[in-house]
C-alpha cells in the first residue's frame, strides 16, 4: 500500500508562508513548568501557562489546541517549519494544519487563502490553475463560527490527491484545517471524515471571524 509521504503537504497545501514568517505562528515546540504550573514553549522563544480547558486536549499554538481522539488521528512530524501539526488515520488519509499569526487586520480574507491554495495545487501538478479540478465549496460550521470548505485535487508524477480545506480568518489569526486523501474524486466517507478532523479542534482566536 502507498503511503503519502508528508512532503506532498508541503507541496501542494496552499499557505500563508508568502505573507509572513513561520515565527508569527507561534507554533508549540515544547512544554515546561513554572513555579509547578505547566506552561508552553513557542518558536519564536516566548511561553504562556496552559490552558486549553479540558485535559483531553493538545494545545497545538496559541489558541488553537486539538482535542480529537489521537488513535483515529495520530499526530505525525511536520514536514517542515511552515506546518503547525500533522495527523495520520490511515497510509492514503492525513491531515494538517497551518496556523498563521496574522488575519483581517492584516488584509486576508478567506478568499485569498483559497486561492492561494489553488496556485500551490497548481505549481505542484505544473498545469495552470484553471486547470485544477475544484469540486466545490461547501458552507461549514466550525466552533459556531460559519466559514468554507475548498474541496480540490494535485497530483505529483501521476500520484492523484484530493483536498478539503476549510480556513479560518480571525482579527489576528488564520488557520487552515485540511485533509487530504490519496484518491482520483472525493466520496462521501471523505466528507465525514473531514468533518471528524473539524471537530477535533477547539479554536479560539478570533473575535471578528469571517
Amino acid at each position: 500500500m502507498i503511503r503519502l509521504s508528508p512532503v506532498f503537504s508541503a507541496a501542494l497545501c496552499g499557505g500563508l508562508m508568502m505573507f509572513a514568517a513561520p515565527a508569527l505562528a507561534q507554533s508549540i515546540v515544547g512544554t515546561a513548568f513554572v513555579d509547578g504550573k505547566r506552561v508552553d514553549l513557542f518558536n519564536n522563544g516566548t511561553w504562556d501557562f496552559s490552558d486549553t480547558g479540558d485535559v483531553s486536549c493538545q494545545k497545538i499554538a496559541t489558541t488553537l489546541s486539538f482535542c480529537g481522539n489521537p488513535f483515529k488521528w495520530k499526530p505525525t512530524g511536520a514536514s517542515n517549519d511552515d506546518i503547525t501539526a500533522m495527523f495520520r488515520a490511515d497510509d492514503l488519509n492525513y491531515g494538517m494544519v497551518i496556523y498563521e499569526g496574522l488575519g483581517l487586520n492584516a488584509g486576508m480574507s478567506r478568499t485569498q487563502v483559497q486561492s492561494i491554495a489553488l496556485e500551490y495545487a497548481a505549481a505542484a501538478s505544473q498545469m495552470s490553475v484553471s486547470q485544477v479540478p475544484v469540486f466545490g465549496i461547501v458552507p461549514v460550521t466550525v466552533a459556531d463560527h460559519d466559514t468554507e470548505t475548498l474541496y480540490y485535487a494535485a497530483s505529483i508524477d501521476g500520484l492523484h490527491i484530493v483536498y478539503a480545506n476549510t480556513v479560518l480568518v480571525g482579527a489576528s489569526d488564520t488557520a487552515q484545517i485540511v485533509t487530504y486523501e490519496i484518491a482520483d474524486d472525493i466520496n462521501d466517507a471523505f466528507k465525514i471524515r473531514h468533518k471528524d478532523f473539524l471537530d477535533s479542534f477547539k479554536i479560539e482566536f478570533w473575535e471578528d471571524a469571517e
